[in-house]
């Protein structure tokens, strides 16, 4: 048994994603050329007893920033050609023994400054376990950003 299970480790273990790895399939698929100023904000709340840090707004302005993206906020000189504003949620899951899940929710919007309108309205839900309740959540949010991350990103590049 402990043979096949050596043998089929690869299959049996999900295998974690290397952000250096997410960064270049994002810029594989922006290819070449000036991209445009984004800002991010992104409100998070952990039901149960609060974190404040707003960990899923910062996984995708690092990882746009990474990929090339100018990222501005509102005290930059220039000023952004999208707007990528939303919500984010975690809460408590099961317990195992030491070990805590928590879930986490981001949903955000794209605004296209200079029309006005919605570009991209997305969301994404992960789930992450640690022996601490705030750090079990603050993993599962970056996890939803990064996600949310790789599929916006391109379209934006565009």
């Amino acid at each position: 048994m402990a043979e096949k299970i050596r043998s089929k480790a690869d299959t049996l273990i999900a295998k974690v994603p290397i952000k250096e790895d997410l960064v270049k399939k994002i810029k594989a698929a922006l290819g070449e050329g000036k991209l445009p100023n984004i800002s991010v904000k992104i409100p998070e709340v952990h039901f149960g007893t609060p974190a404040v840090d707003p960990a899923a707004e910062t996984e995708i302005g690092l990882i746009a920033r990474q990929c090339g993206f100018p990222v501005v906020d509102g005290k930059s000189r220039e000023k952004a050609r999208y707007e990528i504003i939303g919500e984010a949620f975690s809460e408590r899951g099961i317990r195992l023994g030491n070990l805590i899940s928590c879930k986490a929710r981001v949903e955000i919007k794209i605004r296209d400054l200079d029309t006005g309108k919605f570009a991209v309205i997305e969301r994404q839900t992960t789930v992450a376990v640690d022996l601490s309740e705030h750090i079990a959540a603050k993993n599962a949010l970056p996890a939803a950003g990064a996600k949310l991350a790789e599929r916006i990103l391109p379209l934006l590049g565009k």
